[in-house]
């Protein structure tokens, strides 16, 4: 405390706070050049200029005040960051904000905080569009271990032609108690339907301006569980099988996840339904983000495709469409018939960031070359518009140039082809699926929460998926949340299925070492008994709204090595049921009733 006191003295001395805003404990935060730096990360050969644009503008009611935006290319953001650091751990951002043309597109706060000169984690709130000034508030009480001190950033983390305005910026060191509160919110959603015709398998449906899944039976379902466990090297296989299915039960769970071990849980589900015992609703995820397998995937102008572990898969390749019916099909004999087996879903997490920079694995270039081949009558038209000398449409994919944002007509066309990748991708993965399984439900990729710029073109499947993670800063989802997923739904015209999300908590051990955190730490909350309770208003929060007909616990077991350490789990690593949780999410499956404890089967 000492310190901070001295902190704030010298910031007082030298004209940064307000004397009536120090002898509040408040620190405004000023708009001037030297207090605030520009930070933006563009792809290579465009400048932070051209990237986005960032300034102080005077505004006719604020004054001074932050711009951010456009903001057209580049990873990560584009914000002002403080260049002091505050030695405040615990505290709340206070300010104002407008945007211009932007539609729930991003607009972020973050605190930053560091220990020494290194950055150890980031917490975020996200802010909704405002076209008039508007008060918000950030509330950071998650201190990493090791941390000493904080810097605060505004700005954007989705790429738009809009821009955000920040102003009245104050840092506080006293933060509000967050309290979770013992009941989950009353239940809103009306009864689902009964007594509609039974069919072979689900199906989907909307009643009254809400959306069901329609089970076997012909009864709405509404599909809550988790991940079914894998068996692992120690397990007794019969005595397993019981003493997890047990578990499930108790969760009220009526469904297995996406993740979930088909092989195992088709035996299962086959053996209960011998024994006269309601099975899981099974999901399948599909995968090919992760470059493996003997197809490419999309490449910039030096080769590098756009992650790691997320990249997306090149559909113009044939041997992507081999590969993806083979593993299909494979899949698809444990299931074929099978009433209880629920959807498909796509793919996982495949990212569709700067799609427009990836069109050069090699069977992608073709297409793009016979793009550009029909969007120009000839050559010359091409070099007039790009205003390039190139000698052949084929001499374009060899010198693989490189969009840029002043060069309206080029960008337009590399723009105008990502949608084309991405139209073929649908085409592949839906057809395949559709052939294999004939008329099961199929769902989209799971998508990253707020990789949206592409969802238009995915209302062809018959459920839009989308992996949500709730900040857990207030009890259940924030508004800015249920805003995107709202604008998914409706862009889409499909209903929602929430393909992952979990709480974790600081007491599970697994967030004490500063220099391994994983990424879900700023999501902690204190506790296991605040983590049941707000996962018993998450639940019941996501069944409220309309257009969602399910959402997934991820995952059974905690991860615990090495490599990751995170409370994702209704078990510990160690196989130690976290009682807590499981029967806090059991009796918000209760109270939706029907929806999830009714025999969906005929």
């Amino acid at each position: 405390m000492q310190n901070a006191m001295l902190y704030i003295a010298a910031l007082l001395a030298c004209c940064l706070i307000p004397a009536a805003a120090a002898a509040t404990g408040d620190i405004l935060v000023p708009i001037r050049d030297e207090v605030w730096q520009k930070v933006v990360f563009p792809p290579e050969g465009v400048s932070a200029e051209e990237a986005a644009d960032l300034g102080i503008i005077c505004d006719p009611v604020k004054g001074n005040s932050l711009a951010v935006g456009p903001w057209r290319e580049g990873h990560w953001g584009a914000r002002f960051q403080s260049r002091e650091s505050l030695p405040i751990l615990r505290g709340l951002v206070r300010g104002s904000y407008r945007t211009e043309d932007i539609e729930a597109n991003g607009v972020t706060v973050s605190v930053q905080f560091f220990r020494g000169d290194n950055r150890v984690n980031t917490e975020r709130k996200r802010l909704g569009s405002a076209e008039e000034w508007t008060p918000f508030e950030f509330v950071f009480r998650r201190t990493p271990p090791g941390a000493d001190s904080i810097r605060i950033a505004v700005g954007l983390d989705r790429i738009t032609e809009g821009r955000a305005l920040f102003a009245d910026l104050i840092v506080s060191p006293e933060a509000p108690p967050l309290v979770f509160p013992e009941e989950p919110p009353a239940i809103a959603r009306p009864a689902p339907p009964t007594g509609l015709e039974e069919g072979k398998y689900f199906r989907i449906a909307e009643r009254d301006c809400v959306w069901w899944l329609i089970s076997p039976s012909g009864k709405g379902f509404y599909s809550v569980g988790t991940d079914g466990p894998w068996h692992r090297a120690d397990d007794v296989a019969e005595r397993t099988d019981q003493k997890h299915v047990c578990w499930l039960r108790r969760l009220r769970a009526n469904s297995l996840a996406g993740w979930t071990d088909i092989e195992r849980w088709s035996r299962i589900n086959d053996e209960l339904v011998a024994k006269g015992e309601v099975p899981f609703a099974t999901f399948i995820t599909m995968e090919t983000s992760i470059p493996r397998g003997d197809f490419d995937h999309l490449l910039d102008d030096e080769g590098q495709p756009q992650s790691d572990n997320h990249a997306f898969p090149d559909p113009f390749d044939p041997r992507f469409a081999d590969d993806y019916r083979a593993r299909v099909r494979r899949t698809a004999q444990l299931v074929r018939g099978k009433s209880w087996h629920a959807a498909w879903f796509a793919d996982n997490e495949i990212s569709h960031r700067n799609l427009h920079r990836y069109p050069y694995a090699k069977h992608c270039s073709v297409a793009f070359r016979e793009f550009l081949r029909t969007r120009y009558t000839n050559l010359d038209a091409l070099n007039e518009a790009w205003g390039t000398d190139f000698s052949s449409f084929k001499d374009v994919m060899d010198r693989r140039p490189v969009p840029q944002i002043g060069d309206r007509a080029m960008y337009d066309d590399f723009h105008a082809f990502s949608r084309e990748i991405v139209k073929k991708y649908v085409d592949v993965t839906l057809n395949i699926i559709r052939s294999e399984d004939p008329g099961r439900l199929v769902f989209s990729p799971r998508f990253m929460f707020n990789d949206f710029g592409y969802l238009d073109l995915y209302s062809r499947f018959d459920a839009v998926a989308i992996n949500c993670y709730p900040g857990n800063n207030e009890p259940g989802i924030d508004e800015w949340t249920i805003d995107r997923l709202r604008a998914a739904h409706e862009l889409t015209g499909r209903p929602i299925i929430i393909g992952e999300w979990s709480v974790p908590s600081l007491d599970s051990g697994l967030y004490n070492d500063p220099d391994n955190l994983d990424w879900s730490w700023p999501q902690t909350v204190e506790t296991q008994t605040d983590r049941a309770r707000q996962a018993a208003c998450v639940t019941t929060e996501f069944y409220n709204l309309p257009f969602i007909i399910g959402a997934h616990w991820f995952i059974w077991y905690d991860f615990d090595s090495e490599r990751r350490k995170a409370n994702r789990g209704l078990f510990t690593a160690e196989d130690e049921p976290y009682v807590e949780v499981i029967d806090g999410l059991a009796r918000a499956h209760e109270k939706i009733g029907p929806a999830v404890l009714s025999d969906p089967y005929p």
